[in-house]
Parts: structure tokens; C-alpha cells; sequence
């Protein structure tokens, strides 16, 4: 078990990373908490495959635990069914000192975050991911949101988790595309920091068939370090941690052109990270040696992503309303070189319009375009 520790200025957590832990580190952690009642948010396919799973981690603490069961997908993360936890929530007497395990993938824990953020305004919440994209990305941070038809995770708060335990047993249920999706966030930040989990992601490349626990720990661990000690100095993206947007700008366009429905968002930003390394390229800030270093190697990963016909006033209109973008322009992420990352600030849509029209000429693989 790998253990990391998140130190925000007046807040800290733990991080736990391993196999056949949560049993023991899970009780423990509630234990911290004067609480008489658990909520465990979690959503029908993860209920069907481990019914009941945390109660019975719980079982020997006596606590009340009640469970509710939410839709399962990245089209039901929106206010209607955040609704449904405020619901269950007053339904059940939760209050103040009520505590909250979000128990699922970045969809659950999004949504379980956001609604501890605000029901009583703010009681405590934990994580226990069960996707590879989750362990990564979405569990770790604070970011919390729900999706608009206009945009992804535009309405949403910042809140820190109490504490995340990362137990890896549950990635032996993911289908080998939710792996992938997964693997995307640990390739990002080995392109925008760290050019050595980089170089050992790709000779590791294997492990999304041979789930080597093993390496899957010491990526994921290099991994949520990066993200963590990004987040220690910027907590609300006042600079720094827009930097993890990298692969964003284009990622966050095509969830929300497709409606959140055909791609997973590790594939999205799969395509985006493509686009982003191509536009630093194209720009004249990447050498050509790390641009088909990072090409070669995202080629073999993303998915086509085919776009419905689009033009340049529904791109303009969607690229706009990310929670990125600044009124008329957009902090695009880019790189100088493996690990070496900036912000482009105040790019315009125009630009990365001709830029994506250069794209998907010369990458087809990444993304096409209906006529």
C-alpha cells in the first residue's frame, strides 16, 4: 500500500493506493468522524457488481448506513439527478454531521462531492473510486460539478474529501475501454510533468491487459502526486492548476457536442491531448523529436472520435461556454517538451478552429468530422 497526503493551507487528507485494503483502512478512517449516519451514493451498475460492499466494510462500526442508487452514466450528471441525493439525503434525517461515501466512478464522486459541498452548506465526504479515471483524476482535488447541456461541469464547487481510498481490486471489473479512458489522465500528466512516468507508462504499456497491480500502484501513486502537488499550491485554479486541463479544450467540445453520450471522458481528452500536442507543434513550441514521441504513442490509444457536421459558429459557441474559457478567448494548455507544460492565454476561437481544421486533416485517427 502507497500512502500520500494532500496538505491544502488549513485542510489535509490521506490518500490511500493498494489491493485488498479497504476492509481495514475504511473503518479506520470513520472512525475520525462523531457521525451516527453514512450515506453511501453510489449508482446501479457498480450496486449490481459489489451489492452492498461498503455496509458490509462498516458493518462491525454499528453505524446506520443507508444507500442510495443512482442512474449510471455521464448523461444523468446534471441537476435532476443530483436532486435525487438531496432527496435521499432529507428522506433519511441526514444532517450536519451526516458523512457521505461516494462510491463509484468520477460521475459518482462528482455529484456526491457537489452535493456534500451544498446540502447544509458543506458536511464531510469520502472517496472510494472504483475506476482507473476516478483513482486519478476526479477523486482527488476537490473539483465537484454537474453538467449543463451547454456545458461540462460548468455549475459546481469546490470540496475537499476527507479522505480517498484507492482500492485497485475493483479495476478487475472495468472493460478494457474504461482502462484506457483511465490511462489517458496518467499519460497527461506524465506529458505535462513528468517525462519519466511517461517513459514508463509506454514500456508499461501492457498493463491495460495484464492489470499488474504492481505497476498500476507506482503509476497511479507518481500520478496523484503530480495532481497533488499542483493542487497544494493553487486549489481554485487561479494559475497553476488549469495546467491539468491539458487535452481539455478539445475533450470538454467533443463531450458536450455528442451530449455526453457516445464518448467516455477519458477518451474525449484522449483526442484533446492529441489536438493540444499537435496545436504546441504546429505553434512552433514543441520540437518535432517530442511531437511524434507523444502522436505515436496517443495513436495507438484513441479511439476515432466522429463528430456530427459542425462549423465554426456551433464550434466558437461550445468552446466559449467551457468553464475555461475567458469571454471571447481561451487558456489553451500546451506543451514545450515532455513534463514541460504552459498556459497559452486569451487564444481565440478562430485560432483553434484553424488549428483543429488542420487536426483532423492529418490526424484522422483522433477525430473526424461529418461533411
Amino acid at each position: 500500500m502507497k500512502t500520500l497526503e494532500v496538505q491544502i493551507p488549513g485542510y489535509e487528507y490521506i490518500i490511500h493506493i493498494g489491493t485488498q485494503i479497504l476492509d481495514e483502512q475504511l473503518p479506520l478512517a470513520i472512525q475520525r468522524f462523531g457521525t451516527e449516519l453514512i450515506v453511501v451514493v453510489t449508482n446501479t451498475t457498480i450496486h449490481a457488481l459489489y451489492p452492498f460492499h461498503i455496509e458490509k466494510c462498516l458493518e462491525s462500526t454499528g453505524l446506520q448506513l443507508e444507500t442510495c442508487i443512482l442512474p449510471d452514466g455521464e448523461q444523468y450528471k446534471n441537476l435532476e439527478t443530483l436532486n435525487q441525493i438531496y432527496d435521499f439525503l432529507l428522506q433519511k434525517g441526514a444532517n450536519r454531521k451526516t458523512l457521505i461515501i461516494a462510491f463509484g466512478g468520477g460521475v459518482i464522486g462528482d455529484m456526491t462531492g457537489f452535493a456534500a459541498a451544498t446540502f447544509m452548506r458543506g458536511i464531510p465526504y469520502l472517496q472510494v473510486p472504483t475506476t482507473l479515471l476516478a483513482d486519478v483524476d476526479s477523486s482527488i482535488g476537490g473539483k465537484t460539478a454537474v453538467n449543463h447541456l451547454l456545458g461540462k461541469n460548468t455549475i459546481g464547487a469546490f470540496k475537499q474529501p476527507v479522505y480517498v481510498c484507492m482500492e485497485l481490486n475493483f479495476l478487475k471489473t472495468l472493460a478494457k475501454r474504461e482502462l484506457v479512458a483511465g490511462f489517458f489522465e496518467l499519460v497527461k500528466h506524465g506529458i505535462i510533468y513528468d517525462a519519466k512516468l511517461f517513459k514508463f507508462l509506454k514500456e508499461h504499456q501492457e498493463v491495460l491487459e495484464t492489470l499488474d497491480f504492481a505497476i498500476l500502484e507506482e503509476a497511479i501513486h507518481a500520478s496523484c502526486r503530480i495532481k497533488a502537488n499542483v493542487v497544494e499550491q493553487d486549489e481554485k485554479e487561479q494559475g497553476l492548476r488549469a495546467t491539468l486541463n491539458f487535452g481539455h479544450t478539445l475533450g470538454h467540445f467533443i463531450e458536450t457536442h455528442t451530449n455526453y453520450t457516445s464518448y467516455l471522458h477519458g477518451e474525449a481528452v484522449g483526442a484533446g491531448m492529441a489536438f493540444a500536442t499537435f496545436a504546441s507543434y504546429e505553434l512552433g513550441f514543441l520540437s518535432e523529436t517530442a511531437y511524434q514521441d507523444i502522436i505515436s504513442f496517443l495513436e495507438t490509444l484513441v479511439p476515432a472520435i466522429q463528430l456530427a457536421p459542425l462549423d465554426y459558429s456551433l464550434f466558437k459557441e461550445l468552446i466559449l461556454h467551457d468553464k475555461k474559457a475567458n469571454q471571447q478567448s481561451v487558456h489553451f494548455i500546451l506543451i514545450k517538451d515532455i513534463g514541460q507544460c504552459f498556459i497559452h492565454k486569451n487564444t481565440s476561437p478562430e485560432l483553434i478552429w484553424e488549428l483543429f481544421q488542420k487536426f483532423i486533416e492529418k490526424h484522422p485517427w483522433a477525430c473526424q468530422m461529418a461533411t
